[in-house]
């Protein structure tokens, strides 16, 4: 079966589009094609402005918006490729997360129906709702996913370096057995110091950070953050490391040299991660192997390494998941099974009562 995935993450890069042929459990797997296509600027802004301080009709309005922007997105990918809409089994769309309150709310919009309607395939959508009435955390909900197809690599750690960072340890063949929780922010405190400091979107291959030294100081102040002690279950998203942390950091240690200033939050990055691995996972592996748009921040892979020397650090990429696409093509296999009434959640890795089917199903007309 052939199915679409669409992620956008909350690092806002832009829409990442990926088309797999899939059996359900994920055993036969190939990723046909995939694609990134940004976000203007004008949107991107709008979507930051909204997830901190939008109003009841804000969000309405930009519901409707992203769903058109969503729908011409897959338009446009079934050009490029020259793929015909009836070839595609279904569409997995998680949506632009704008809230996100661990185990209380969640939300990602983008109005399915743009997408439904305009491209003829049924699309399925809304996928962390039933984890939250389940009374779990809302996220991860990739570590299903890490599961099926990792499992043949067991023990093993994936960690997915987007807007927060976030682990799902496969020890064994067992579901049961697996961990997974954000482990603390990534490239959304990456890309607004980039921003901020240097006045361009993110830090190419980690070159500015490169260019600094570690403020002990600064370093010490980060490393007590409560998220970041805090013990799994849990989820982070732009309630705990938006633009009021970064903000507050700014605020506390902006005389510092920006190179140093950017440098540190890299490493602290890589000390959240580490921190996370040694103190919540408590298995013997030496395998991690990395995704998402971090996983090209050269320093930052650098500082990882250097923090978990005894750890072989690889890339997806190595293992046939393109590091760019891997959510993106989770949630077209989460589709395929949604569509098919097949449960696809590890309930220890979130907190909720139990397993379930993903989302809710708007038909293609």
């Amino acid at each position: 079966m052939k199915a679409l995935g669409i992620m956008s993450g909350t690092s806002l890069d832009g829409i990442t589009i990926a088309l797999i042929e899939a059996d359900p459990n994920a055993e036969n797997l190939n990723i046909l094609h995939y694609k990134t296509y940004p976000y203007s600027d004008e949107v991107k802004n709008r979507i930051k402005e909204v997830s901190e301080h939008g109003v009841v009709d804000e969000v309405s309005n930009l519901n409707y918006e992203l769903g058109v922007i969503f729908s011409h997105a897959v338009s446009r990918f079934l050009t490029d490729f020259g793929i015909d809409f009836n070839e595609i089994f279904v569409i997995g769309l998680h949506g632009q997360t704008i809230y996100h309150n661990s185990g209380i709310s969640t939300l990602q919009i983008g109005e399915p129906s743009f997408i439904a309607i305009r491209n003829h395939i049924d699309v399925v959508s809304n996928f962390r709702s039933k984890d939250i009435v389940l009374g779990g955390t809302g996220a991860p909900l990739i570590p299903y996913f890490d599961f099926l197809y990792f499992r043949k690599f067991s023990p093993v750690a994936l960690v997915n370096l987007g807007g927060i960072s976030n682990i799902t340890f496969v020890p064994d063949n067992d579901p049961s057995h697996v961990i997974a929780f954000d482990m603390g922010p990534c490239n959304m405190v990456l890309d607004k110091s980039a921003q901020v400091l240097f006045g361009v979107d993110f830090d190419k291959d980690g070159a500015f950070a490169m260019q600094g030294k570690i403020n002990d100081e600064m370093l010490d102040y980060l490393k007590n953050n409560e998220y970041i002690l805090k013990k799994p279950p849990k989820s982070a998203g732009r309630s705990e490391f938006g633009d009021k942390f970064f903000g507050d950091i700014l605020e506390k240690f902006g005389k510092i040299n920006k190179f140093d200033f950017i440098a540190t939050l890299n490493m602290f990055v890589a000390y959240s991660i580490a921190y996370s691995i040694k103190n919540f996972i408590n298995s013997r592996f030496n395998l991690l192997v990395l995704s998402g748009g971090g996983a090209k921040n050269k320093t930052l892979v650098e500082n990882i390494k250097r923090l978990l020397n005894d750890f072989e650090v690889k890339h997806s990429d190595n293992f046939g998941i393109p590091s760019e696409a891997k959510e993106a093509v989770a949630f077209g296999v989460y589709a395929i099974r949604s569509k098919l009434k097949l449960k696809s959640h590890l309930p220890q890795t979130t907190g909720s009562k139990s397993d379930y089917i993903m989302g809710s199903l708007t038909y293609g007309e």
